[in-house]
C-alpha cells in the first residue's frame, strides 16, 4: 500500500471518528449558555424578576469637577461623600429585593474624568444571551465602555457585540416592551447604523422579535416609556412619534398609563408590578400615579444621583444584566 493510500485511509478514519463522536453542532447559543458560560445571561424584558444589575460606585472621578460646572453637566460642586451615601442606599434597596449588585470597575489612571459613570444604563445593554457594548456619542462620557466590558468579562458575561464602524448606540435608547417587541429610539444617542447592528444581534438570537426603530424627541426612549408590569407602561406620548405610539397601543397591545406633562415618572422594576423609585420633591405625584394603577412602589432617597441635582434618573443608574423570563399568561 502506498503512502498516499495510507494517508487517505487515515483521514477517512479520522472523519469517521469526528462524525460518530463529535457530530456537527446543531444547538443554538442560548441552548448552551448555562453549560458553557455558567449562567442564563441576558435580558429580553424590562419587568421580569431582576437577578443581576450593574451599578457604579461614585469615585475619584467626581473630584475632577471644577468651574465652570456646566461643562461637566453639573450646576454645583458635588460632594463625593454625599454621592457615596446615596449610592449605598440605592445598592441596599436592590439587595433587599434579592438582586445581586455588580459594581463597575473604577476608572484607572491618576486623573479620572468620567464623571457621569454612575449612569450605567448607557454604555451597554443586555439582550438574550449576554450584552452589547454601546458606542456613546458624548465627549464627556466616551471611554466608559471599556470599563463596563472589563467588568462584565470578569463575571463571565458574554459580550455579543461592540457597536463599531460609524454606529452610535446607548442603552437608554433601548427598551424591551415584551420579549417579542423591542423599541429603539433614534436621536443623537442612537443612529440608524447603531440600530442596525443591534438588530443583527437580536435577530441572530430570535428572528421573530419585532424591532421598531423610530425618531424620538429628546435623547433617550426611557424618558418616554417606563415599563412597570407585563405589557403595562407609563408613557409620555408627546415624546414619541405617532407611529411608535400606535405600534405600542395597537400592535403590541400595551396597557398604557398616560403621563401628564407635569408629572415625573422614573422606575426600575424588580419584578412584575413592583418597582423602585427615587423619592423627593417633584416625584410624589408620579409615585401616586403608579400606586393608583396597582403598582407596588419602593422608594429610596438618592438626591445627589438623580435630577435636579444630577442629570439622570434611577432608570439611568441601572443596567440589568440578568432577569427571569416574564411569567406566562
Amino acid at each position: 500500500m502506498s503512502m498516499s493510500e495510507d494517508l487517505k485511509k487515515a483521514r477517512e478514519r479520522l472523519l469517521d471518528v469526528y462524525y460518530r463522536y463529535h457530530p456537527p453542532l446543531k444547538t443554538s447559543f442560548l441552548d448552551d449558555l448555562e453549560w458553557i458560560w455558567g449562567d442564563k445571561w441576558g435580558v429580553n424584558t424590562e419587568v421580569g424578576r431582576l437577578r443581576k444589575v450593574l451599578l457604579h460606585r461614585p469615585g475619584r472621578e467626581i473630584l475632577a469637577i471644577k468651574e465652570p460646572y456646566e461643562e461637566w453637566r453639573y450646576t454645583y460642586k458635588p460632594k463625593l461623600e454625599e454621592m457615596v451615601r446615596d449610592y449605598e442606599r440605592l445598592k441596599a434597596a436592590f439587595e433587599e429585593e434579592g438582586v445581586e449588585v455588580v459594581e463597575r470597575l473604577p476608572e484607572e489612571g491618576p486623573n479620572p474624568r468620567l464623571v457621569k459613570s454612575i449612569y450605567t444604563r448607557d454604555p451597554a445593554f443586555a439582550v438574550p444571551g449576554g450584552v452589547i457594548i454601546g458606542r456613546m456619542y458624548d465627549r464627556l462620557r466616551r471611554g466608559e465602555e471599556p470599563y463596563v466590558m472589563r467588568t462584565l468579562a470578569q463575571i463571565g458575561c458574554p459580550i455579543l457585540r461592540t457597536i463599531n464602524g460609524y454606529g452610535v448606540a446607548e442603552g437608554g435608547s433601548v427598551m424591551w416592551i415584551t420579549p417579542k417587541h423591542l423599541a429603539l429610539g433614534l436621536s443623537w444617542r442612537m443612529n440608524e447604523e447603531g440600530a442596525m447592528q443591534i438588530a443583527e444581534v437580536v435577530w441572530a438570537i430570535d428572528p421573530d422579535v419585532d424591532i421598531r426603530a423610530e425618531p424620538i424627541f429628546g435623547g433617550h426612549i426611557d424618558a418616554h416609556i417606563c415599563m412597570v408590569d407585563v405589557k403595562t407602561a407609563v408613557v409620555n406620548r408627546d415624546g414619541l412619534a405617532y407611529t411608535m405610539y400606535e405600534w405600542l397601543r395597537e400592535t403590541v397591545g400595551l396597557n398604557i398609563i398616560e403621563r401628564p406633562r407635569d408629572v415625573y415618572v422614573a422606575a426600575v422594576a424588580v419584578r412584575p408590578g413592583r418597582v423602585i423609585c427615587a423619592s423627593g420633591p417633584g416625584r410624589e405625584e408620579g409615585i401616586r400615579l403608579l400606586e393608583r394603577n396597582g403598582i407596588d412602589v419602593i422608594t429610596v432617597e438618592i438626591p445627589t444621583l438623580v435630577h435636579p441635582l444630577n442629570s439622570g434618573s434611577i432608570h439611568c443608574l441601572t443596567m440589568p444584566i440578568q432577569r427571569d423570563p416574564e411569567p406566562e399568561d
